[in-house]
């Protein structure tokens, strides 16, 4: 049965990559991608729609007010680079918060909750296999542009307070999140934690001791309470 979707979001690239997310699955129809979410109720109206894909801070009128706007309210899995709306969404019932940069893996889950609830698809989606997730690409954002990133491609990553900072094989951006938000987010049999500040790729590790880890030119500590957990993960994959 065929389940019909609207994506709301004011970033090109946000509904691109959702848009990608969906084409693993056949059951779902993208009506209408939308910049705004004026432009998507008139269609809500005349259409009955079962998912909403909904970005939170946008022009004219941002996701949470649209939503309680709404008479007809289609289901609703909300996207957002701002955690802190994280309550505000649930309080309005969605199926899911997905903080952005959005991992196929996470995705997955999120229409997995979906599927359970809904009237109009009972088949259960089973997890894709992690090789397809390491090379989904993420999109970071800094204060002038969205950046899309092949986890892959990712060295180590650096918590600084309030931010991180990426390091890739190309350039290093920094972006407004949390260390164990970004983690969430990344293949994890691919990336770990190693100190309270850094999450390293394991495959780019040029060598390592029981305190430090090389990659490339840069030496990393090991965290003690990480120390553990991290050797043996180094082990394994070597």
């Amino acid at each position: 049965m065929e389940i019909k979707c609207i994506i709301i979001d004011d970033e090109p690239l946000a509904r691109k990559l959702i848009r990608n997310h969906l084409s693993h699955f056949k059951q779902f129809n993208i009506l209408a991608e939308c910049e705004n979410a004026i432009s998507a109720a008139k269609i809500i109206q005349e259409q009955d729609v079962d998912l909403l894909f909904l970005d939170i801070q946008m022009p004219e009128i941002n996701g949470v007010d649209f939503l309680k706007s709404l008479i007809k309210k289609p289901k609703t899995i909300i996207t957002s680079a701002h955690k802190e709306y994280a309550i505000d969404g649930f309080n309005l019932d969605v199926i899911d918060f997905l903080l952005k940069p959005i991992t196929l893996d996470r995705f997955f889950k999120a229409i997995n909750k979906f599927l359970e609830i809904s009237p109009c698809e009972k088949t259960t989606i089973h997890k894709i296999p992690q090789k397809t997730i390491e090379q989904n690409e993420l999109f970071v954002k800094d204060t002038n542009k969205t950046y899309r990133i092949i986890p892959s491609d990712i060295l180590y990553i650096e918590g600084m307070r309030e931010y991180i900072k990426i390091y890739t094989n190309n350039t290093n951006i920094i972006t407004k999140s949390s260390l164990n938000g970004f983690m969430d987010r990344l293949p994890s049999d691919l990336f770990i934690r190693i100190h309270k500040s850094f999450i390293i790729n394991t495959q780019k590790v040029r060598a390592f001791t029981k305190t430090t880890i090389e990659i490339g030119e840069k030496k990393l500590p090991i965290g003690r309470s990480y120390k553990l957990n991290t050797l043996d993960s180094l082990n394994k994959t070597n």
